[in-house]
Formats: C-alpha cells, structure tokens, sequence
C-alpha cells in the first residue's frame, strides 16, 4: 500500500474538539501576542459531531479505518473544518481511495486554498484516478504558491520505485515536462522514470535538463553519477561526485554516496579517508558516527571501523551494539579470543546471539569446555529456549568434524526429553552422515508415531531408504504420503523423481525431477535430474545442467560424484 503522506495520530482531533473556549487570561499575563502569531481557537463541535469523532477514534485504534474515514468524511462536511477535512483527506489517500482523498482534499481547498499538503492530496488523488491534465490546475496553484520547491517535494515523495502507484506517480509527473519544461523537479522525473524502464542514456540527458535549470539539485547530482556508473562509466562517476565533494564539503548524502562508490569499487583506502573527514567534520554526530564505522566494517576496513567504534565505547554510546559490531571487526580479523571478549559484553535483546557466538569461536579455538558450559548457563537463564540451544551445540560440534560429541549430545538431551521431535530429527540426519541407518530410522519413526503426517519425517525417511537401501516399495509408500501432503515442495518432488529412478521407472522420475529443478535448483537436484537426463540419452541437456550447478557451485560435490560415476565429462 503507497504511504506517501504521513497520517496523524487521530485523537488530535478529539483533544482540541473538547475544549470549549480558551481558559481565561490571568490578570497579570502578558499582553496578546500579534494576531498573525497567534494560535487558531480549537474548533467548537455539536455533540453529534463530538459523538462522531468518538466512533472515529474507537474504530481508529481497532483499525476499522473504513468506519473511521466514514465518521471524519461526514463531520467534515457538516462542519467544514480544516483539520477534520485533512484528517479525513490523509486518511482517504492512506487506504487507497482516491474518489474520496480527491473529493476531501478539494473541500479542504475551499476552506484552505493555498495548503501545500492539501494541493499535493489533490495532484496525487487525481493522477491515481489517471486525470494527469486534471492533476495540472493544482499544479499550477502548488507553483504559484509554494514555487518549485514544494513541487520537488512532491516529487522526492514519488522515489519509492518499488511501489506500482509511486511508478504511475512518476511517470505521469515526468509526462509533464512537455507543459513545464522549465521546472527541474520535473526533468528529474523524468530521468526517474527513464531509469525505471531501463534507458540509462535517455535517463541521463532528462537528469542534465534538470541540473541546466537547477544545478544544485542534489538529488539529480546523486543521480548523475549512479548513472554513470550503471553504464560501465565508473571513472566519470567517481570524478562527478569527487567534484560534488569538493564543491559542496558539507553535503553529507553527496559525500555518504561518494564513499559507498569508491567501496564498490574496490578503493577501500580512498574511502576510508572519505569516512574520516565527515567523522572530523561532524563530530558531534554519534549517530553518524555509528554509521560510518558500521559502513566501513562492511567494507572490510576493520581498522577505521575499530577505531571509530572504540571512540564510540570510551564516551558509552549504545554499549551492546558497539561491543557486537566490534566484535565482528574482530571476527573478521581472526582476532578470536578479542571477538569473543566483546561478544560476552553484549547486553540487551543481542545478547543471546551474541553468546552463542561466542560459543562457537570457542570451539574454533579448541574450548569446548568453557562453550558447552556457556551454553548450558543459557538454557538455565532461558529454558524456552534449550531445545534450539542444543540443537546449535550439536551443529557447532558436527562442523568442526566431532560428529560422535554431537550424536551423544542430542542422545543426552533426549534421555530427558524423549519426544522432542526437534532433536529426534537432528539425531537422525547426523546418524545418517555416520552410516548408522538403523537409528536414523528408529528416530524418524518415533517422529511419525507422534506425527503420522510429519511430511519432513516422510520424506527424510523414504529418500534415505531409495538412496542407500533396495527398500525401495517401502519408500515409494512414505514419500507418496509425504508428496500428498505438500504436493509442490522441491524437496519431496525430488524425492519421489529419486525413489522413481532407482524403481527404473525413468520418463516417470525425470518429469519430478524437472519440476523440482525448476523450482529449486541447488547441486544435489541438479545431480539428480542430470543423472536420469544421461541415463535417458539426452546427455547434452545433462551437462548443461551440470555445467549451471558448477558454474555457480564450483565444488559441489553430489554433481562431480554423479559425474565422475557415470563418466561424464562436460
């Protein structure tokens, strides 16, 4: 849903309609303030229009806003007052309904005629009904009054190009070059819109037509250069908003966009210098601090990251987030025991993730004692979570190669807590790694004791029993259930084209292994349908998909033990 305009809490309303009159002055206040200064007197309501306002908050705060809008459009009309209207005009353009928003904001008009918010109301209302020349008389009123800046406000709303209303809204904007073609805002629209469809070129002659007619638009100066370097002309880029930087020192987005280039770029040490001149240059700004070292952390500038952060740590800025954030630096670095040091720091709701982190860089570093003990004060602070925390342990213990710690873990775990169908399964892919087929498949048949349609327990158990076993009528039996359950999941779509295969049943597997590659293409399906493709004679079709699985897999090890098996080469 398009949220262009910001939409007032609606209580506003009520707290200025109950009010009567304004409290007498006290005898010795100051005199009046001149009447262009002071305030408006709250509006004077009937008690019907009172008691509407009511249903309209009531329905506000339980989210009935078509009630609500129901209730302001009503009292607006009887009372013509501004801020019911407004509120009723936002609250329309807020839900989409753009008769409405274009009705509200033009009554609001009659009692307001040169509100800016009012007239944009009306230019979007009536370019979303698709009225573009209508939309032009306010565009006139909104220029005559408010002069081209408002109009770039309107304009800058309409950025949010991932919305289908905020691209109608540009392109008709940008349609308007034609009837104003000395309004920049709208040359910038234009480049907007032309980006959208893709013709960088046409884009970038609209963004010049608007730096000729304002040449310190900083939006179309930001633009020219992600234009740039959208076209492969990286150098230009880079030297336009080097000039910018230069021209215009204190313009923060200009030089933020200069730095985040030059790191897409690869110049890390250019735009570690960038990052220092706007922390000296605002040194005030912790926030923008913050965010500097965090850009250049993820740029892999680690120092400048950990010496701005350290900064930040000394005067107590946002302690947790810094102790994580440098704790990553850390990471980063292979600086392990200091990652660690500032992971355990970590307070707050990040304190949690950060823990087990920490746990698991201490295994890395061979202390699996003090990370099993580490996790095992957490599951004590936080029971609701044991079964997840186990389940990280087990997996930080399996991928540094000590399956056997990992299986008497879970075995552990499951001693106190039997139907824990979480652990179960995990037991029973680690048993499947270990060749111990027999407790995988006590595991998973406890899970379907508990669960006959556990569709992941179906599928686990029927794939293993076709993959490694000549079971292969009992796994046909548990994957058709498994199919039956979730009828698209790739997973089990290549569990059955796999049961099929090795059933010989071949055109039968190749069309569920085509329909699970298609929907997911990962190494071990690509190895799975590549092997039915040879087997069938379209070997041709089987290397090419071979050869998209390790383009972009190079190492994937299902598709180069397929290939070595049956002899393949690309």
């Amino acid at each position: 849903m398009t949220r262009l305009l910001y939409l007032p809490l609606c209580g506003l309303l009520l707290l200025q309609g109950c009010s009567t009159r304004p409290a007498d002055p006290a005898p010795d206040s100051p005199a009046a303030a001149p009447a262009e200064t002071a305030p408006l007197a709250p509006p004077q309501y009937d008690s019907a229009s009172l008691a509407d306002l009511l249903v309209a908050e009531v329905s506000a705060q339980r989210q009935a806003y078509g009630v609500t809008l129901g209730y302001y459009t009503a009292v607006g009309k009887d009372t013509g007052d501004p801020q019911v209207l407004s509120q009723a005009a936002r609250l329309a353009h807020y839900l989409e309904d753009h008769h409405q928003a274009l009705l509200l904001s033009q009554q609001w008009l009659e009692q307001d005629p040169d509100n800016e918010e009012a007239l944009q109301l009306a230019i979007l209302s009536e370019i979303r009904l698709g009225n573009t020349e209508a939309s032009t008389r306010y565009l006139d009123t909104l220029l005559g009054t408010h002069g081209e800046q408002a109009l770039g406000r309107l304009v800058v709303q309409a950025r949010g190009l991932d919305e289908e209303g905020n691209l109608q809204l540009v392109k008709s904007l940008a349609q308007l070059t034609d009837q104003y073609p000395e309004q920049a805002p709208l040359w910038y629209a234009r480049a907007l819109w032309q980006e959208r469809e893709g013709n960088l070129e046409a884009a970038l002659a609209a963004d010049e037509q608007a730096l000729k007619r304002m040449p310190r638009h900083e939006d179309a100066l930001l633009l020219k250069a992600q234009l740039l370097y959208k076209m492969g002309e990286k150098d230009k880029a880079l030297r336009h908003l080097k000039k910018q930087v230069r021209k215009y020192p204190d313009a923060r987005r200009t030089r933020l966009a200069y730095v985040r280039m030059l790191l897409a770029s690869g110049e890390v040490k250019q735009a570690e210098k960038q990052l220092t001149i706007m922390a000296e240059r605002n040194p005030d700004d912790l926030d923008l601090k913050f965010s500097l070292a965090l850009l250049a952390l993820e740029a892999g500038a680690t120092d400048t990251a950990r010496e701005q952060l350290q900064q930040l740590l000394a005067i107590n800025y946002r302690p947790d987030d810094v102790h994580l954030y440098l704790a990553q630096g850390e990471e980063q670095q292979n600086n392990l025991n200091a990652a660690i040091d500032h992971y355990l720091k970590v307070g707050g709701p990040q304190s949690i993730r950060a823990r087990v982190q920490a746990a698991r860089l201490m295994m890395r570093e061979g202390q699996t004692e003090q990370a099993h003990a580490l996790l095992a004060n957490l599951k004590l602070q936080h029971p609701e979570m044991a079964t997840s925390l186990t389940l990280s342990e087990a997996e930080m213990l399996n991928s540094l190669g000590h399956s056997d710690q990992a299986l008497a873990l879970l075995s552990r775990s499951l001693e106190s807590e039997p139907d824990n169908t979480e652990l179960r399964y995990s037991r029973a892919m680690l048993s499947e790694r270990a060749g111990d087929l027999a407790q995988l498949e006590t595991d998973l048949r406890h899970i379907l004791s508990l669960n006959p349609d556990d569709s992941q327990a179906l599928n686990a158990l029927g794939y293993t029993l076709a993959d490694r076993t000549t079971r292969l009528d009992e796994a046909y039996d548990y994957v058709s259930r498994a199919i039956a359950l979730n009828p698209e999941d790739p997973a089990i779509l290549d569990s059955m084209g796999w049961v099929l295969y090795r059933q010989g049943k071949l055109k039968e597997a190749r069309n569920y292994l085509r329909r699970a590659y298609e929907k997911f293409p990962d190494p071990e399906v690509a190895a799975h349908y590549g092997e039915v493709l040879w087997v069938l004679g379209a070997q041709n079709q089987a290397r090419e998909i071979w050869r998209d699985a390790l383009n972009s897999n190079p190492d994937a090890p299902h598709v180069r033990e397929t290939m070595e098996r049956l002899g393949a080469r690309l």
